[in-house]
């Protein structure tokens, strides 16, 4: 028996040996790979699985653009390519060049990041190796087109800012061990004169709470920049600092506890967003002469603000209304208009770029049957135009909107995919959910999807308390003690689609990574009846000691801090390895995770797996796969993704009893 004690209690934890990288953890996950590995790859569907996945992946995939001065700049990854590469065009010429090509690298590398300084002479990206997040900091000359002698280790997610002409630039960085590694937190904010070691950077700023992140901006011409620090995912502070100085003066001009500001510049006037759960979201400005922020204006009561821009005298404003996405043009006085999305809004927009120069707009666009897009608006009043390579074929596919009551009179938006023309149900049905760190779960392209929906199931994904689909209030209202709220939507939804007749407790699967693996491992401890098959990929499980790995430290603010007794109290109510019944007749899972994982930590998966193995009484499989060269999901190969989604889209067909079948491609190809 083994037991670790907390607040003087003793809590059983049988598989804690698994949190050691020794030799039995090591052929524990041998034994595991092997199994799984077998099991998957021996399955008939899984070379027909393989094939569709790689077809219907095969597309031009463009990211979110930036555009400054004269450079736009681009993450793109082209037919057949493993991984994105960066590229940038002039936009005086119109030449396109890549920047960074990490497919033809000696060693496996991927950019994690890349940003532009205000003039957009200097272009600065992260590099990483196996997915680990630990990027060096790199930068072309757009001017000389060369590569700066500038490297900087320890930028794991880091923020750059630049000004126009300037010869020096800010950023963040972690501090570096003697070994060459960086530690997990306290990022300090520097300044790096070009053409120096970074070992000579000064630090203008760093925070007390080593758990703070910072975002830095400039203002064109002004001598500000912009230190916005990170309190969680709920409450920021934002302060100016003073860079004609030599001692950079800084002064705080926002902090809040439960309320943030999203800020952007509009050439040297500082705006915002204002989130807080009281009220519904603001477009603020900040008044030097009476160090006060002023509202501009509001949105509806039944709508929240997600992102701004200024654009063409107003505004170009992303909004939630009625848990749809809505494009809106919104004048300085704020009277909108809208823009039509594709889909009426059923997607995700993947971000949005200005070139004030030029006055157009861009965005990204995706959804279940829709690959990713950019798209070009060159009027405030739209429409958007279509840019670059469209997809090569279309998805035969019916997508909607639907609203769930749940336990406590909310309403959860869920968005649904089914074959067209196909009867709707009951049939095999795959659940996705979130519900977390204020961030919206909405519909995407997936090639996975693609075969799932062909194939006759139906697809669902769940917009659950936690994220930010109704603004802050929703996000507060899935968080710390609120966090079993996020666990009853998901459940409400699974209910709900067994009784409106989409599908049965014996054709239903659950699916969710990172945050949502949590979710799905909450699911399958707190009701394993309304199931057959769940997929908990990356996850957080073992909840009453999180944030004892890694950089879990950061997300306390979300879920709560363990070495808090009410606070623990909540996490333990709810924490799914801790939930594990003996004889409980649990569902098929599969359990994912990666060695390289710097974010969620391995051996939550690896505890889980062999703990519900030991418990299942149902005889369906518990299966745990194990990534041997990447992280917790950027800088993953194509090919990597493709055999991860294999094994994960053979496992859902055989359990919930799904036929791979041929799509349209296929047939063609065939014909």
């Amino acid at each position: 028996m083994s037991y670790v004690f907390m607040h003087g209690f003793p809590i059983f934890d049988p598989y804690y040996a698994l949190e050691q990288d020794g030799s039995m953890t090591q052929e524990f996950e041998k034994i595991q790979h092997e199994r799984t590995r077998h099991a998957l790859r021996n399955d008939p569907y899984w070379p027909h699985v393989h094939a569709q996945l790689q077809r219907w992946g095969d597309v031009d995939t463009p990211g979110m653009p930036q555009v400054r001065g004269d450079t736009w700049a681009v993450l793109h990854r082209p037919p057949g390519a493993n991984q994105f590469r960066l590229e940038v065009m002039d936009l005086k010429t119109q030449d396109v060049f890549v920047v960074y090509e990490p497919n033809c690298a000696a060693v496996p590398e991927a950019i994690d990041w890349f940003t532009l300084s205000n003039d957009g002479r200097y272009v600065f990206y992260g590099v990483s190796h196996q997915g680990d997040e630990w990027t060096v900091l790199k930068i072309f000359d757009m001017q000389r087109h060369a590569f700066l002698s500038d490297e900087i280790p320890g930028t794991r997610w880091t923020s750059v800012a630049m000004g126009e002409g300037a010869d020096a630039f800010y950023y963040t960085r972690y501090p570096l061990r003697a070994d060459g590694t960086a530690d997990h937190y306290g990022p300090k904010v520097y300044r790096h004169q070009l053409g120096t070691p970074y070992l000579e950077d000064v630090v203008i700023y760093e925070d007390a709470d080593l758990q703070a992140t910072f975002t830095l901006s400039l203002a064109t011409t002004a001598p500000w920049l912009l230190i916005d620090t990170h309190r969680g995912w709920s409450a920021n502070e934002l302060a100016l600092c003073d860079i004609s100085q030599p001692t950079h003066p800084i002064k705080t001009i926002f902090a809040s506890q439960e309320a943030h500001i999203d800020p952007f510049w509009d050439h040297n006037e500082l705006l915002g967003i204002y989130q807080s759960p009281n009220s519904p979201s603001e477009v603020v400005v900040w008044r030097a002469a009476s160090n006060a922020w002023e509202t501009l204006w509001s949105a509806e009561p039944n709508e929240a603000i997600e992102q701004c821009y200024p654009y063409a005298g107003g505004f170009l404003t992303l909004r939630w209304r009625c848990a749809r996405l809505v494009l809106q043009w919104t004048s300085a006085e704020g009277e909108g208009h809208d823009i039509d999305l594709p889909h009426q809004g059923i997607g995700t927009v993947m971000g949005m770029a200005i070139d004030t120069n030029r006055q157009e707009a861009w965005l990204g666009w995706t959804s279940f049957d829709h690959p990713p897009q950019l798209f070009r608006m060159r009027s405030p009043l739209g429409p958007l135009e279509s840019w670059g390579v469209d997809g090569p074929w279309r998805f035969e596919m019916d997508v909607w909107a639907e609203e769930v009551e749940g336990p406590d009179g909310v309403f959860i938006p869920i968005y649904l995919a089914k074959k067209r023309a196909q009867s709707t149900g009951p049939v095999p049905t795959i659940v996705g959910g979130y519900g977390g760190f204020n961030i919206a779960y909405t519909p995407v392209y997936s090639p996975g999807i693609a075969l799932w929906v062909e194939s006759g199931g139906l697809y669902v994904v769940a917009g659950l308390r936690g994220g930010s689909e109704r603004g802050e209030a929703w996000h507060q209202a899935g968080m710390r003690e609120r966090k079993q709220s996020v666990f009853d939507d998901m459940t409400a939804v699974l209910r709900y689609l067994i009784q409106r007749g989409y599908t049965t407790a014996s054709m239903l699967g659950i699916t969710g990574r990172s945050n949502g693996g949590l979710l799905t491992g909450a699911l399958v401890t707190q009701h394993p009846e309304l199931m057959r098959s769940a997929i908990i990929g990356v996850p957080l499980l073992d909840m009453v000691r999180f944030d004892q790995f890694l950089v879990a430290a950061l997300w306390k603010d979300e879920y709560g801090d363990p070495a808090v007794y009410q606070q623990w109290q909540w996490l333990y109510r709810y924490s799914p390895y801790h939930h594990v019944v003996p004889y409980t007749k649990y569902p098929a899972v599969l359990l994912f995770t990666s060695a390289h994982d710097n974010r969620v930590a391995p051996l939550h998966a690896r505890k889980m797996a062999a703990r519900l193995q030991d418990a299942t009484g149902s005889g369906y499989p518990i299966y745990l796969r194990i990534e041997p060269e990447a992280g917790h999901g950027v800088g993953k190969t194509r090919e990597q993704a493709l055999e991860e989604e294999s094994d994960i889209w053979t496992f859902q067909c055989r359990q919930l009893g799904v036929t791979p079948t041929m799509g349209e491609k296929e047939r063609e190809s065939k014909a």
